[in-house]
C-alpha cells in the first residue's frame, strides 16, 4: 500500500483538533513544581474539563455524588497531576471507539497504554537511559495506531484479522502484508501531522523495531523495552515485589542489549522504581475504568 495514500487518510482525521496544542502546554505545567491547579484549569479545553469532574466524581476517588466536586480546580486536586495526564493524554484515542463497540477491547487498550507510559518512564528514570517524560508520552501512546486502524481503516482491519484467522500469522505479520508497514508507522505518521515532537513520533514508529531507529534511539529503545516488559506484566498479578522481581528477571538481560546493566544493588532499585509505578498505574486503571465506560 503506498505510503502517501496512509498520509491522506490520515489527513482526514480531525478528531479533537486542539489536542496537539493543549497536551504540551498542559504536560509542561504539569512539571512545573511551582504550577498550580488554577494554572492548569486555564488550558483544558471543555471536553478535558467534562472528563476530569466525572471521574474525579467516580467511587474510586470515593465520590459517588457528581456533584459532590463541581469546580475544575478541586477535581485536579482530587485526581492528582499524574494521573491526569493519563485522562488528558489517552482521550483522543478513546473516542475513537464507541462506548458500546464489542470489537474492540477499549478497557485492555487503555491499561496495556497507561502502564507501558508509567514502566517506560520509570526505566528512564531508573537507568538515566532516554528522556524520562518523552519516553512517558511515547509509551502512553505507542499503540494508537492500533485504534487508528480500526477506526479509520476498516477494510484493512478486516483483512488483517482475516489473515491472522486463516494463515495463523501474527497481527504484526498481517499489518505488513496489508500496508507494507506496521501499526508504529501508522501511528508516527498521525503524531507527525499533529507536530508531536520527533523524539516521541520515532519512539511510536519504531518500538516494535528499535534497530531501525536513526535518531533518538535511547527514546526508541526505552519504549521498546517498555512496551516488552509491560506485555508481561499485564499477565501476571502485581503481588509482592519479590515475586515481581523474580518474573521478570530476565529484564536486565534484555535491557543490557542496549546500556550496560546496573549493579546488583542498583538492579534491586530499578526493580523498585518500576514495580511502584506499574502498581500505581494498574490501580488506577482497575479503580477507574469501570467508572468512565
Amino acid at each position: 500500500m503506498e505510503g502517501n495514500y496512509i498520509v491522506e487518510r490520515l489527513k482526514g482525521i480531525k478528531l479533537l483538533p486542539t489536542f496537539p496544542n493543549i497536551v504540551a502546554e498542559v504536560l509542561r505545567i504539569i512539571d512545573d513544581p511551582m504550577s498550580s491547579a488554577s494554572d492548569l484549569a486555564k488550558h483544558l479545553d471543555p471536553s478535558m474539563v467534562g472528563e476530569i469532574l466525572r471521574i474525579a466524581n467516580s467511587a474510586y476517588f470515593g465520590t459517588r455524588n457528581f456533584r459532590s466536586i463541581s469546580t475544575i480546580e478541586h477535581a485536579i486536586a482530587v485526581v492528582g497531576y499524574e494521573r491526569l495526564s493519563y485522562i488528558i493524554l489517552q482521550m483522543p484515542f478513546i473516542s475513537m471507539v464507541k462506548g458500546d463497540d464489542n470489537v474492540f477491547d477499549k478497557n485492555e487498550f487503555i491499561k496495556h497504554s497507561i502502564l507501558c507510559g508509567a514502566v517506560s518512564n520509570a526505566i528512564s528514570l531508573a537507568t538515566t537511559f532516554g528522556n524520562p517524560n518523552e519516553v512517558y508520552l511515547s509509551g502512553m501512546m505507542h499503540d494508537i495506531g492500533v485504534i487508528v486502524i480500526y477506526r479509520y481503516f476498516e477494510e484493512e482491519w478486516n483483512r488483517i484479522n482475516t489473515l491472522i484467522r486463516d494463515e495463523h500469522i501474527s497481527r504484526l505479520e498481517a499489518e505488513y502484508e496489508v500496508f507494507s508497514e506496521d501499526h508504529g508507522y501508522i501511528g508516527a505518521e498521525l503524531l507527525d501531522i499533529w507536530n508531536v515532537p520527533k523524539p516521541i513520533t520515532d519512539s511510536v514508529r519504531f518500538h516494535h523495531s528499535p534497530e531501525k531507529a536513526e535518531e533518538n534511539s535511547e527514546d526508541v529503545a526505552v519504549t521498546f523495552l517498555g512496551n516488552a516488559l509491560t506485555r508481561q506484566i499485564d499477565h501476571h498479578e502485581l503481588g509482592s515485589f519479590t515475586g515481581f522481581m523474580a518474573n521478570h528477571k530476565d529484564f536486565a538481560e534484555r535491557l543490557a542489549e542496549y546500556k550496560q546493566v546496573p549493579s546488583p544493588g542498583d538492579e534491586i532499585r530499578m526493580f523498585e522504581k518500576i514495580y511502584n509505578a506499574a502498581k500505581s498505574a494498574n490501580s488506577y486503571v482497575e479503580g477507574v475504568l469501570g467508572e468512565i465506560g
